[in-house]
């Protein structure tokens, strides 16, 4: 996650998953036109070659969308707009409900996990679809700066 913009009045914030954008086309690419030009062997070899590069661009589209998040005191409002190759959808949230920003965390195999949630009247809101070894917490103080400043 990237701050884009932050004023009195306006906090941007851009989550650009770059390394899986280009490392998951590599890998699922050359599966699926290998199962499709019939370099594979086998009536079954060549079904689970296709699916798992079909799984691989799945995982793609669910856990590395283009997000963006605004922050607006002028429409006293909180927009996430999250952009995929089938389309964007948005949701809004008043700012009266989000209390502050926080980590999520959790360990897998040794290793801390985190990711930025919003703490709002209705729960927590992750910012993230996924744990990640990326350090949550500049973003989190950034959000929770911007929403204790007066305008």
């Amino acid at each position: 996650m990237r701050i884009v913009r932050t004023t009195p009045d306006v906090l941007v914030i851009e989550d650009r998953p770059w390394f899986l954008w280009i490392t998951l086309p590599v890998l699922g690419a050359p599966t699926v036109v290998a199962a499709f030009t019939g370099q594979v062997d086998g009536f079954w070899t060549t079904l689970l070659v296709g699916a798992i590069g079909l799984g691989v661009f799945w995982f793609m589209h669910h856990f590395a969308p283009f997000q963006r998040f605004t922050f607006e005191r002028e429409t006293a409002t909180f927009i996430h707009d999250v952009y995929r190759v089938t389309g964007h959808k948005r949701w809004t949230v008043p700012l009266g409900e989000i209390e502050r920003a926080a980590e999520q965390a959790q360990w897998s195999d040794g290793a801390r996990l985190e990711r930025v949630a919003l703490i709002t009247r209705n729960g927590k809101y992750p910012l993230e679809p996924g744990f990640s070894s990326r350090k949550a917490k500049p973003t989190i103080e950034a959000i929770n700066t911007w929403l204790t400043q007066s305008p």
